[in-house]
């Protein structure tokens, strides 16, 4: 699917495409993404699963063009911006006709996608509610939020470390 996406991507940047075409397409890709999961209970899930790999993948894009420090950055980090807000309204608006709730409603559970880690979304079998507030081994109380920053300031050291191996690997 990624790789699909990626030539589509490229024959529709080559066709120099108006924003009309862009729309569209970018609104074909939520159709195949979460067509499989219209009238399931699993909507909301699957629909917040797209949005966390779409930011994913388009943060990789980022990324690389960073690190070989391309000239069309600029234009791409744009585009991406662009991009990421629509595909948002896109599948808030899904997931709304989906759901039977306003846009406003699913925004408020989709706009804090940063709080929410991918193991967490992989985990969520939609069972039930979890503690918004845990305890640790020392007996310290603390929000779900402020572990999942740790986490991920972890996380972030270890892509610096990759990063500067794929770097150094490629001097």
């Amino acid at each position: 699917m990624v790789q699909r996406l990626e030539q589509d991507f490229k024959m529709t940047l080559q066709q120099q495409s108006s924003l009309d075409e862009w729309a569209s397409w970018l609104d074909n890709v939520v159709n195949q993404v979460l067509k499989p999961h219209e009238g399931s209970p699993s909507f909301p899930k699957a629909a917040r699963q797209f949005l966390l790999k779409w930011s994913f993948y388009s943060s990789m894009v980022i990324r690389d063009l960073t690190l070989r420090s391309a000239a069309s950055f600029g234009s791409f980090h744009l585009i991406r911006l662009l991009y990421d807000e629509y595909m948002f309204y896109l599948v808030e608006h899904r997931v709304a006709l989906a759901t039977g709730e306003t846009p406003i409603a699913v925004m408020g559970e989709f706009g804090d996608l940063s709080s929410i880690s991918p193991l967490q979304m992989e985990k969520d079998d939609g069972s039930g509610m979890e503690s918004e507030v845990d305890t640790d081994s020392r007996g310290v109380r603390e929000p779900p939020v402020k572990r999942e920053r740790v986490d991920l300031n972890h996380s972030l050291q270890d892509l610096d470390v990759s990063a500067h191996q794929e770097l150094m690997n490629s001097i």
